[in-house]
């Protein structure tokens, strides 16, 4: 005589396993079929950005220009993290620190750098998401310094 009370705890483990594949198959397509918001456009970032003690850069359509003795032209984009909005350098560009301030360089091989936007509640720090609020980036220096730069004046690109 076989015992007949009890649960089915075989029939419990098939039901929960089965369920546990559906949700998980759901999620898949959940993920793989919702939609992505497009990077913002670069010309949301157009203008002139000043910090201390370091060379200004404006950001236009002829690209990210950083104005120095030796000017540097570069590309940029602008690309969606989970932190926020990054200005995405197209070459491995590095401020390096010097008597007077700091001086970039490019510094081959290498990839971009990433430069992200922030804003500032309290003294505090946090990334920008919205593409109509950009208006200061952090460049993080050679020395391990981050440079604020705020959108400035375009004059004080020009000179």
């Amino acid at each position: 005589m076989s015992y007949q009370g009890g649960a089915d705890y075989e029939r419990a483990f098939r039901v929960a396993y089965g369920v546990f594949v559906v949700a998980m198959i759901g999620a898949v397509i959940y993920m793989t079929m919702r939609p992505t918001r497009p990077p913002p456009a670069n010309g949301k970032a157009f203008g002139c950005y000043t910090t201390a003690n370091a060379p200004p850069i404006s950001l236009d359509a002829r690209g990210m220009i950083i104005h120095q003795s030796a000017p540097i032209r570069i590309g940029f984009h602008l690309e969606r993290h989970k932190t926020g909005i990054a200005l995405t350098a197209d070459a491995p560009i590095e401020a390096n620190p010097t008597q007077t301030g700091y001086i970039y360089s490019i510094r081959p091989p290498g990839i971009g750098w990433f430069m992200d936007f922030f804003h500032e509640v309290d003294g505090r720090s946090y990334g920008v998401f919205d593409e109509n609020a950009l208006r200061q980036f952090t460049m993080l220096a050679r020395d391990g310094i981050y440079l604020p730069y705020r959108k400035a004046d375009p004059v004080e690109c020009e000179g």
